[in-house]
């Protein structure tokens, strides 16, 4: 059976079938952009002394159920208007699925296998979302705690109460997930002056949203 977020990207991507090179061809550039990105940030990063954070990379099982819910983002970007996009997400045992519409226009996806994520992003996807860091965020919000902790590298710690996680690298505080109520919640870079806000009708703890799509 045909998921929702693979039916809702096949229709827009066939209503769209035209300019599907020129997609493919941008989503290929994001990415490779995203992957340079990333590597000179981390040789930058090196050469000052100053550590990013982790990208948590974590199995689609690891979340312990199957899950479908929409969501609404609200990007914050340093000294920009806010940004809002509607989100589908899916997770089941061998993959994570996440599409992301602006005005019910295709803006990108997400799949993550646990091994491999294919990104098939559009020229309205934000700059400042890498795909890497949506799907950390994603399970840095969502997975369980003790999946996390498993996960990071060394100096890395998660400090975890019911109101917030607080990701640390040698104690100092890099990122921080605060649960604003039970359907809401907000990812905090403080370094970069930038949040990610998820709301999830139905409740944030996925495993026990009965919304569904």
């Amino acid at each position: 059976m045909t998921s929702p977020v693979s039916r809702i990207a096949c229709s827009t991507w066939l209503a769209g079938l035209a300019s599907a090179a020129l997609l493919a061809g941008l989503a290929s550039a994001a990415l490779l952009a995203g992957c340079a990105s990333a590597s000179r940030h981390q040789a930058d990063a090196a050469v000052a002394g100053q550590v990013g954070s982790p990208w948590l990379a974590l199995a689609p099982s690891a979340l312990g159920c199957a899950a479908a819910v929409q969501q609404r983002l609200t990007v914050q970007p340093p000294g920009q208007s806010p940004k809002e996009l509607d989100a589908l997400l899916e997770i089941d045992a061998g993959s994570m699925r996440l599409a992301i519409l602006n005005l019910g226009q295709m803006v990108g996806t997400l799949d993550w296998n646990g091994t491999k994520l294919d990104p098939q992003l559009s020229r309205w996807w934000p700059a400042v979302l890498k795909p890497e860091q949506v799907l950390s965020d994603v399970q840095l919000a969502f997975w369980p705690e003790a999946e996390i902790a498993r996960a990071l590298p060394a100096q890395w710690t998660l400090d975890a109460t019911p109101k917030e996680r607080v990701l640390k690298y040698a104690g100092a505080e890099r990122v921080k997930v605060r649960f604003l109520d039970a359907s809401a919640l907000e990812v905090v870079y403080p370094q970069g002056n930038w949040s990610l806000r998820i709301d999830t009708p139905g409740g944030a703890d996925l495993c026990s949203n009965n919304a569904g799509l």
